[in-house]
């Protein structure tokens, strides 16, 4: 009888110390620093010409001394889209609508989006919002230097990757966030902001 007491004793020992170390595995284990995709080595993607409805060709250089939330889409889309820059609005309303802080989409349809088509639809988003339009190759370049993929799937429908992009102010992609991570670009940001550097 004692013997079976001490194997049960030892039992129930030996499965909290199996509890103890796992919470502690998991309280010790570091948390990420960022809720978006760090890039190790960010790639300055600033360097791009593009058309703007006021400016007409402009350099991405132009918005280095901001932090850019970049992100690429068409005005005909029926749901991503529309559903993204929403939430951009939400965020860039909730940290205040910041001076150093900057929506821009690139239209991947060209054809269609004018720049002063572009420009009108992201502006009924928000009136701080920048939409750029441009030919095919300035677009074509675009979406490479920021790993977007798209196709045209008929005349007015297009698939494409429907990530944003956080870049520092000298022009750097710092951050990726997937549809899922969107609504934590604010927090990162704020941290950002805060400290004055990523």
């Amino acid at each position: 009888m004692n013997r079976t007491w001490l194997l049960v004793l030892l039992s129930v020992a030996l499965a909290a110390a199996a509890v103890g170390a796992f919470a502690l595995g998991v309280l010790a284990r570091p948390t990420p620093e960022f809720f978006g995709t760090v890039l190790k080595d960010p790639p300055k993607v600033t360097e791009l010409t593009l058309e703007h409805v006021s400016e007409g060709e402009i350099s991405l250089t132009e918005y280095e001394g901001q932090y850019l939330l970049m992100f690429f889409g068409y005005t005909r889309c029926p749901d991503v889209c529309p559903f993204t820059l929403s939430r951009l609005a939400k965020l860039y309303r909730d940290l205040g609508e910041p001076d150093d802080v900057q929506v821009v989409m690139i239209t991947i349809d060209p054809e269609t989006d004018t720049p002063e088509r572009v420009q009108q639809y992201v502006g009924g988003f928000h009136e701080a919002f920048v939409g750029l339009s441009g030919n095919a190759a300035q677009i074509g370049e675009a979406a490479r230097s920021y790993f977007i993929g798209f196709q045209q799937l008929s005349d007015d429908l297009f698939s494409h990757t429907d990530v944003v992009a956080l870049l520092d102010k000298e022009g750097r992609m710092r951050l990726i966030y997937g549809q899922d991570r969107i609504p934590r670009i604010a927090d990162d940001l704020a941290a950002v902001r805060a400290r004055g550097r990523f």
